[in-house]
This record gives structure tokens, C-alpha cells and sequence, in this order.
């Protein structure tokens, strides 16, 4: 059974779509409400994973003494400008909750985290990261990413390092940036996009096959792994292919410069942030991973 904590998220959604899709094996869905109607392989659980009453119940009910379950841990307080506005609640919930549930857990055979390029920092001369490279965060956001993966790995979990995720939003009553994008568009109104920042984008459904075939080896997978794009591309780059999708004009994609990003965000954010896939690719048997729109 895979238990996804967090499952109406973004990437939560598409996780549940491709279990769904990849496997046979039935979902424990977690997740605030509002939940999905159940089905005959998903199950919808409500409740706050910050609340100890709430994991005893998980683990009385549901976990304890299985060691068959594959957990996929996605609660956080993702935002970096919130993180910065409220750091001690993001801190309880990127922490010091996540290590409360590993903790309670008793079989973590299977545990997967989803984590950020956020944690390297600033990718220059076009330097694509890997995995045992010095982890230096210019956010406090990335900090607790980094300390999230330590209680991960000390427990004997799995890190899964993403870059910048877009696709259409799964989850109900939420739009992505992607939705906000194509809106923009289709209304025939201009919107602005970095042109100098790039990411190893990739899209929610591929991040979500990626990490679902991680958790489905036999094999050992390594412990931190990057699931990323081949590619080294912008927001605009990325707008600039979703305008041709659609069939409208590029001249509605407006190219801007993070150098002229202050008073947009709060957080520091590094310009660029790359990371090389080459261990992704040996461990799965890959020649390419592409974003897809």
C-alpha cells in the first residue's frame, strides 16, 4: 500500500494518478480538507499531520506493524516568502512535525521525501549540481529543506531533489502557475517571465512517474537522488512553449530580468539553479528526461 501524506497537493494529486496508473497497489490518501470520494483502491483520510493525536491515529489504525507500505511524505509550508514571514511555523511543520512522524513510525522501509534545488543555492557558469555537493541555501526556506533531509536519511529514507515543477493543477479548487499562465494568455494579455533565471524544470506528471519507479525497484535506490530535466530553461522559455501550444502569439510572453526581481519577492532566491540527472538516468535506465506540456 503507499500512504501519501499530503496527497490533494499539486504534486500530490498527479502521485495519486500515476500510482493509480503505474501499479496495483491500493492508496491511503492523507491530506487536509477537503478530500476525494473514496474508491475501491484509494482511501481519503482528513486530519492535520502537525497533530500528534492525528499520527498516533494514523499509526494505530493504519501503520503499525505493516512493513509493506510505501510512504510519500509531501506535507510542508512551502512558500519561501512565507517561510520568511512566519518562520516558526514553517519550522514546526518542515521539521519538527516530519521528524515527529518518522519517528512514530516503526517500519520505514520505504520512505520517500521530496525535496527542492533549493538546497544547493546559486548555479554558476551553468554548473549542474550533484547529489554529494556542498549544500549552501541563501533562503531560510532551503535551510529547513536541509535539515528536512537529514532526519530523512539519518531515519533511512529516500530524498528526491526536485528542480521547479509546472504542469495543470490537479488539485481541486486550486490553480497552479501553469493555470495562471494559459489564462493570461487566452485573454490575449501580456505577462511577464525571467528570462536569465534558469531551472532543470521538469513537469508534475514526469516528477511523479520518476519518483513512483524509484519506489517500485527491488533494487536499492540511492539515498538522495536528483529527479530533474535534461534541459537548462527559464520561465520564459517554458512560457514561450506553452504560447505555441495554445496557438498564440510569443510577443505575449514578456522576457524580465531576475536582477530586476526586488520588491517581487521577500526571500532571497538564488538566479539559477541547475542539477545534473546522470545518477536518475544510471538508476532507471534513462537516455533522456524532458519536460512535458
Amino acid at each position: 500500500m503507499y500512504v501519501v501524506i499530503g496527497a490533494n497537493g499539486f504534486l500530490g494529486s498527479y502521485i495519486i494518478k500515476n500510482i493509480l496508473k503505474m501499479t496495483d497497489e491500493k492508496i491511503l490518501a492523507v491530506c487536509l480538507p477537503p478530500a476525494m470520494q473514496d474508491t475501491d483502491r484509494v482511501r481519503w483520510i482528513t486530519g492535520d499531520i502537525s497533530e500528534r493525536s492525528f499520527v498516533e491515529y494514523l499509526n494505530k489504525n493504519y501503520l503499525d506493524g505493516n512493513n509493506n507500505n510505501k510512504i510519500v511524505y509531501l506535507a510542508a509550508y512551502h512558500h519561501p516568502d512565507l517561510v520568511e514571514k512566519n518562520p516558526r511555523l514553517a519550522w514546526d511543520i518542515n521539521v519538527t512535525t516530519l521528524s515527529y512522524f518518522i519517528n512514530s513510525v516503526e517500519h520505514l522501509d520505504r520512505f520517500f521525501y521530496p525535496s527542492t534545488d533549493s538546497v544547493y543555492g546559486e548555479s554558476r557558469d551553468g554548473y549542474r549540481f550533484k547529489e554529494d555537493d556542498r549544500l549552501t541555501p541563501v533562503n531560510r526556506y532551503g535551510h529547513h529543506k536541509c535539515a528536512a533531509e537529514r532526519l530523512v536519511t539519518e531515519y533511512g529514507g529516500n530524498v528526491v531533489r526536485y528542480p521547479f515543477l509546472i504542469a495543470p493543477s490537479l488539485a481541486p479548487g486550486r490553480k497552479h502557475f501553469y493555470d495562471t499562465i494559459v489564462s493570461t494568455l487566452l485573454a490575449g494579455e501580456p505577462i511577464e517571465m525571467f528570462s536569465d533565471s534558469l531551472r532543470s524544470a521538469l513537469d508534475f506528471d514526469t516528477a511523479a512517474q520518476l519518483m513512483i519507479r524509484l519506489a517500485e525497484r527491488k533494487e536499492p535506490v540511492p539515498q538522495i537522488i536528483n529527479v530533474c530535466g535534461d534541459e537548462a530553461l527559464s520561465k520564459y522559455d517554458i512560457g514561450l512553449r506553452i504560447a505555441d501550444n495554445l496557438g498564440v502569439s510569443r510577443n505575449l510572453v514578456k522576457p524580465i530580468s531576475i536582477e530586476n526581481a526586488e520588491g517581487i519577492f521577500e526571500a532571497k532566491r538564488a538566479a539559477s539553479t541547475l542539477m545534473d540527472n546522470s545518477l536518475l538516468k544510471r538508476t532507471l535506465g534513462l537516455e533522456k528526461v524532458r519536460l512535458k506540456l
